[in-house]
């Protein structure tokens, strides 16, 4: 062992392969698609103002994606024949953790708030969004002169979607946009911050850390700071000051994003499931659909 290596314990090892088995067995259990919105429930009465994507159809869709990165994520996770352990490449990893995170953090975004107006606002800010991306990539494919027609239509749904919130009283003043960027959407399905470590992340980060985690080995933009989030092991002898080191991921780190995507996608399905069984009263609806 080199005198710059940094390596985790064989009880960390432990213990992070028991928390990567103990998410794995936790998400297995989770439905495998969330159930229609019963009739009379707050879900099934907002899709009369979201008629070009309600809140449940834009969650299903990325729920789903957060599940299939996640799927993902144990599929390439290997064991080690030499330790018993998990062996798991360092960068790769992180773009299916940061695409779960993402997509998990969007569906919970758009239902998290508890005011109808505010949900119906967010499925409007997706689908003005998504209609805006449409004809956007349609000019980068085709030319601004091909995309004229594109842009007629653009114009005519996104006049739809501005009537269809000047419908809801106290979203009249309000102007449509897209849906904020990514740092502020996990933001704000992140819990207050408290007691963290002084490495920024604990046993249990948030969906904003592990985001910003996951973003850091992505973009590759530091890598001083991906050495420190990663374990180190120095493979070559010093010769004039130089030394050649491998970067191995860092199992603890590893299970505790992947234990927080979990938690989130649980917490989504939780708080789906109260909207779609329960009227505006916040009464228990009769189970119909």
């Amino acid at each position: 062992m080199g005198a710059y290596d940094r390596e985790e314990s064989e009880e960390q090892l432990q213990q992070g392969v028991y928390i990567i088995n103990r998410a794995r067995k936790r998400f297995r259990e989770l439905p495998e698609l969330l159930p229609e919105p019963e009739v009379r429930s707050m879900l099934s009465i907002e899709r009369a103002y979201t008629p070009r994507g309600s809140s449940d159809i834009f969650v299903a869709f990325h729920r789903h994606r957060a599940c299939e990165n996640l799927e993902r994520i144990f599929d390439i996770m290997t064991d080690r024949e030499d330790s018993g352990g998990l062996l798991v490449y360092p960068f790769s990893i992180y773009s299916l953790i940061r695409s779960a995170i993402e997509a998990a953090a969007v569906a919970m975004w758009l239902i998290k708030p508890s005011k109808k107006a505010q949900r119906i606002f967010r499925a409007l800010q997706v689908s003005y969004s998504d209609t805006c991306e449409v004809y956007n990539f349609y000019k980068f494919i085709y030319g601004k002169d091909a995309a004229e027609r594109a842009k007629a239509e653009k114009h005519e749904i996104l006049n739809r979607l501005n009537e269809l919130k000047d419908a809801v009283g106290p979203l009249r003043q309000r102007e449509l946009s897209p849906p904020p960027k990514y740092t502020a959407i996990l933001k704000e399905v992140s819990p207050p911050p408290h007691g963290a470590s002084s490495k920024g992340y604990g046993a249990n980060p948030s969906p904003l850390v592990i985001w910003k985690i996951a973003s850091t080995f992505l973009h590759g933009s530091s890598e001083q700071l991906i050495r420190s989030l990663s374990d180190i092991r120095q493979v070559t002898e010093f010769n004039d000051g130089a030394a050649s080191f491998e970067i191995r991921a860092s199992i603890q780190l590893i299970a505790a994003s992947i234990h927080g995507i979990v938690d989130l996608i649980s917490d989504l399905d939780e708080r789906y499931i109260y909207l779609a069984t329960h009227d505006h009263a916040n009464k228990r609806t009769q189970g119909e659909n």
